[in-house]
Order: structure tokens, then sequence, then C-alpha cells
């Protein structure tokens, strides 16, 4: 199993800058590699793509530099176990908003004697070609990223408590949901919106673990990184937007 590249980089207080991606599009994630992002959030909630789309843009990533992780569709151990095992370097889980929550996460992404992960000589264990299971178990507990992603009123509430489980690497915010759940659905900007939000990265701050916000249209990345951001993601639909406007502006006069 490879170093989790994008994990270093939070450890030694880097921002890492990732893209969503919702397609099996592989050559799109390679560029993304060459680009320099830091990583892909393979999006499996919010998308059509199976298992065997995600296989592929694993690959793709490995292959150009870019830590792959997914966000699963479940909070389940038996859903988590087959994205790792895929070789996703990391997960996402959406809908976290209790301690409860929080430690499913862990326990399904890690191995014994931290969690309870089926273990097999798959692809995300390199087939068993790198050496004993026993080892690649410890190396696995220690280099997949686990991110709760955080998007209900309620999951505010308890973000201490979310942060303080060990094996929460990080927190994502969903900040659509998160709009919807306050009762100002879209309105990401919304003083409720902001407060909430601020709670987040104060918490984030107070327990030493790096926040994760989607820079959107007409943001830019420096405004999230002076809030106290250190994971950035913006859509690849959202870049594809933001060129193909430009470039119609210019052409158009």
């Amino acid at each position: 199993m490879k170093k989790n590249l994008m994990k270093e980089k939070l450890q030694k207080g880097g921002i890492a800058t990732g893209v969503i991606i919702q397609d099996p599009a592989v050559q799109v994630v390679e560029v993304l590699g060459l680009l320099g992002f830091d990583w892909l959030f393979i999006d499996c909630e919010h998308s059509l793509m199976s298992l065997e789309d995600v296989g592929r843009l694993v690959i793709a990533a490995e292959v150009r530099g870019i830590t792959p992780l997914v966000r699963v569709p479940q909070n389940l151990p038996e859903v988590i176990l087959r994205y790792l095992d895929a070789g996703a370097m990391g997960i996402v889980i959406p809908g976290v908003e209790t301690v409860e929550d929080a430690r499913r996460a862990v326990i399904g992404a890690k191995y014994s004697p931290e969690g309870v992960r089926g273990l097999a000589g798959v692809r995300g264990a390199d087939f068993g070609l790198s050496g004993p299971l026993g080892d690649y178990v410890k190396i696995a507990n220690r280099e997949i990223l686990v991110l709760a992603d955080v998007e209900s009123r309620e999951g505010v509430e308890n973000i201490e408590g979310i942060l303080g489980i060990e094996g929460i690497d990080g927190i994502a915010i969903g900040s659509n949901d998160l709009s919807q759940s306050l009762g100002v659905p879209g309105q990401t900007n919304h003083p409720l919106v902001v407060e909430a939000i601020d709670r987040i990265l104060a918490a984030g701050k107070k327990k030493g673990k790096p926040i994760c916000g989607a820079v959107r249209g007409g943001e830019t990345p420096r405004q999230y990184i002076e809030k106290g951001y250190q994971m950035l993601v913006t859509s690849v639909y959202g870049l594809i937007i933001m060129a193909g406007k430009q470039f119609l502006g210019n052409a158009r006069g």
C-alpha cells in the first residue's frame, strides 16, 4: 500500500486541494493529477457510478499521483470495505450527526484491533504480494484517511464529540444540506449557516483536525484558507463552467 500523501501533507500543516468527480472519466482524473491537485473526491453518494467505475478512477489517480478518497453512499462496514478494498486511500462518510456515527465510520474503515474491516488479499492490499497481510493491516490503519461529512444541525451541535473520536481525521462540511437542516435551503451564506460553519472551524482548530470546505463560483481558495480551512475542494463541473464562461466571454468580447 502506498503512502497517503494527502494525509502526510495535512499532518505537516499544508493545504490539500481536491476536486469532486461524479463521472467515471479516467482521463479527467489523470489531468487533475498532472495539474497538481492533491486529492480526488470520488462522489458515490450523488452519482450513478458503480464500484467498477470507482476502481478505474482509483487506478488513474494512483498513476498520476493524486490521492483518491471516496464519499461512500452509506455508513456501513460492508459498504466502506468494498471501496477501500478497491484501493481508495480514504473515505468521506455522509450524514455524520453523532459520536456513534463517527465511531461506526472508524470501525468500518479500520482493521482489528481498531475496527472490524474484513481482511483479504485484494487490490487494496496489493493482492497480498507486497508482504504479509499482518504488515498490511498496520500500514492500512495508519494511512487510511477518514473524514466525517457534517451537514446537519445535529452534527454541528455534536461537532466536538465527533472530532474527539480517535480515527476521525477531519471534517468535510456539507453546506448545502446544512442550509436545509437550518431552514434556509440553498442559502449557504445565510447568517445561520455561517454561524454553524464558524462553530465547526473553531472546533477543528481546538481539536487540531483539518476542516474541508467546497469553493463555489465567485469564491476563491484564498478566502477559505484565511478562514482556517486546511482542505479545499471544488467540483469538476465548476472548473469547466468557470473556464467555459471565461473563454466565451473573451471570445464574444
